[in-house]
């Protein structure tokens, strides 16, 4: 089955083939270079979670120590006040 013109077909095709794929490769490789420029992310919800709930552990023990300190006589209940407000603040 030779037929006459098929050979330029055949080449055209796996010229097209060729072409395609190099894309398709350098598609790949240029979505990893730019996923490697990305700045890290969390990995997860839970991850969000918990680092948001250390902080709020942290926050709550010292208004636990703040109260203490009032309760002791330590400070006024207006130093109290301030000092809660800038733990509450993030100060």
């Amino acid at each position: 089955m030779n037929v006459p013109g098929l050979e330029g077909y055949n080449w055209a095709v796996w010229l097209i083939g060729v072409l395609v794929f190099a894309v398709v490769i350098g598609v790949f490789i240029a979505a990893i270079v730019r996923a490697g420029k990305r700045p890290p992310q969390l990995h997860s919800a839970v991850e969000r979670l918990q680092r948001e709930a250390g902080q709020g552990t942290d926050v709550q023990a010292k208004l636990r120590e703040l109260d203490l300190r009032r309760q002791g006589g330590q400070i006024s209940e207006t130093e109290y006040e301030a000092m809660r407000a800038a733990v509450l603040a993030g100060k």
